[in-house]
């Protein structure tokens, strides 16, 4: 299910933080008219890394006291709801952090709460999208969620920006596919080859999306940023100068974790960090490809 409406409540079984976060972008990217709020555990500063905040109000559910915290509680949530109320568009709620509360109140008094929730909804006009991990949950309390709420799941349609020819490189994925990461030797997400763009179906969305996407692997591709206020073509080329690089990144880093029982531990975290820097490539290439040639 790719839209959602109609002042209804699902349940979303959150499997990984990237995996929300691109099924999060999926919605929004699917009901351009809606407006989205995400309450969740992860403050704004990392979510910076991880979403453009320019589409979506965010909420961090945390004890401390902030300009954009929220107290882990119903009550927070429903002061939400009843700020917002909004008749003339459609309005999602994506609340993560729910087992958070349930270690507060306990999993009754959660099943509790998310049913009075669900029969308040039509008051509000909005959507509530309720992202938990039903093994945190007792077997009874997560029978009765199933049954409470309805399962939000996700096809396998991707977003695909056009097709287009040219040499590829497993595993790829494209702006709108979900991200799994293998972790690497330093505990880091290790790099992946991504689709490369094409010129045509090329935007500045596409480009927030892979901007994003980089992020997430650790890649510091501050580089590219400026390419958000450039004219199409302009920042095309700063986009495929970035790329390319990154593919090299990708290179080095799956031949240094290939090799890193010959490699001093010092020098692996060094080598990788400068990786996702993307600085000094050239030297680590003539560092690690040397002994090959």
């Amino acid at each position: 299910m790719l839209q959602v409406g109609g002042n209804r409540a699902y349940l979303y079984q959150t499997q990984t933080y990237s995996q929300l976060f691109s099924d999060l972008e999926h919605m929004i990217e699917k009901n351009p008219e809606t407006r989205f709020t995400l309450i969740t555990r992860i403050p704004s500063r990392r979510l910076l890394e991880q979403l453009d905040l320019n589409v979506l109000d965010t909420y961090w559910v945390t004890e401390q006291d902030t300009n954009d915290s929220i107290k882990p509680d119903f009550t927070s949530i429903y002061k939400i709801l009843n700020q917002n109320k909004d008749a003339s568009k459609e309005q999602v709620m994506v609340i993560e952090g729910l087992e958070f509360i349930a270690d507060r109140i306990g999993p009754d008094a959660l099943l509790s709460e998310i049913t009075r929730l669900v029969d308040d909804l039509s008051m509000f006009n909005y959507t509530c999208i309720l992202c938990l991990d039903l093994l945190a949950m007792p077997a009874k309390i997560a029978t009765k969620l199933k049954y409470t709420l309805e399962s939000l799941e996700f096809s396998d349609e991707h977003i695909l920006v056009t097709e287009y020819e040219e040499e590829h490189i497993e595993p790829s994925i494209t702006p709108g596919e979900h991200m799994e990461y293998e972790l690497g030797k330093d505990g880091n997400p290790r790099l992946v080859y991504l689709s490369k763009l094409p010129r045509l179906g090329f935007s500045n969305n596409i480009l927030v999306k892979r901007i994003l996407q980089w992020r997430r692997m650790g890649l510091d591709v501050s580089e590219i940023e400026p390419a958000l206020k450039y004219q199409e073509d302009k920042a095309y080329e700063l986009y495929k100068l970035v790329e390319e690089k990154v593919r090299r990144a990708v290179d080095l880093d799956r031949f240094i974790n290939s090799n890193s029982s010959s490699i001093s531990a010092s020098d692996l975290a060094t080598d990788i960090f400068r990786l996702r820097q993307l600085t000094g490539l050239e030297e680590l290439e003539r560092k690690y490809y040397k002994s090959t040639d």
